[in-house]
């Protein structure tokens, strides 16, 4: 079988399209179906994209590393082109053949990069400066090691109340609660939207190429702290009123 672009463009699910961001919608996402089609006539599966992924996610933040303006054009070009292989990825599994362990492979690609990027873009911008911060000022630096641990950190507070919360729920203690904040079904709400947006799968690769180009990484470096290390504390925030309020009730209903 040879396939076509058009044959991933009909895999393609409704619900799919609500779920991109405005830049994959109509930049991103179009073009993927086409190197899908590509890949797939090359034998290339989905997991192989995802772990491809990967490799670039570093590869481009290694980039950012080295103080040169032309390598870090570069290392912003693979952000981007990693998200254009996070289209393809689902693409392959949709359109040919979802394979075991595909939601991990997928999900590894990004995780390294936010987990890495703060760090190297902060690392240009502290030797570079730009709008608002001179070159050498030690700000850049924490707030980007802030924005790169933000995520982390958010997913491990959400993921040990999950756990816990299911230890609970087999052990009788409480009901299982959905979680509002993670349920990526609903692409209506608001806190999702803006990760879709916003985040690494809408215009933040993007964002970091212009700034790249025009030598303003600072503010990306501000934007991803305020984005992504703001989300962490949001997420202490709420899981721990949650967790003191259901811990309140369960106690209550125990004496």
């Amino acid at each position: 079988m040879k396939y076509t672009s058009r044959h991933f463009r009909d895999a393609y699910p409704a619900w799919g399209w609500k779920k991109c961001s405005f830049i994959v919608r109509h930049l991103y996402r179009p073009l993927s179906f086409h190197c899908a089609a590509w890949a797939a006539n090359l034998g290339i599966n989905a997991n192989q994209v995802s772990y491809a992924s990967c490799l670039v996610s570093v590869i481009a933040c290694a980039l950012f590393f080295i103080n040169n303006y032309v390598i870090n054009i570069i290392g912003a070009v693979l952000f981007n082109l990693w998200l254009l292989m996070d289209c393809i990825d689902g693409n392959l599994a949709r359109g040919v053949k979802k394979l075991p362990f595909g939601s991990f492979a997928d999900a590894m690609g990004s995780y390294l990069l936010v987990g890495l990027m703060g760090v190297a873009i902060g690392f240009t911008a502290y030797h570079n400066g730009g709008i608002l911060f001179h070159p050498g000022n030690p700000f850049m630096i924490v707030l980007a090691a802030l924005a790169s641990s933000g995520d982390s950190l958010m997913r491990l507070i959400y993921q040990k109340y999950k756990n816990v919360e299911r230890e609970m729920v087999d052990e009788g203690i409480l009901q299982f609660e959905n979680d509002v904040f993670k349920n990526s079904d609903d692409a209506g709400n608001i806190l999702v939207r803006i990760e879709f947006e916003f985040g690494a799968g809408g215009i933040l690769p993007l964002a970091v190429l212009v700034a790249t180009i025009f030598h303003v990484l600072d503010l990306m470096v501000l934007y991803i702290f305020l984005y992504y290390f703001g989300a962490s504390v949001l997420s202490i925030l709420m899981y721990t009123r949650r967790a003191i309020k259901r811990e309140h009730l369960i106690t209550k209903k125990q004496k």
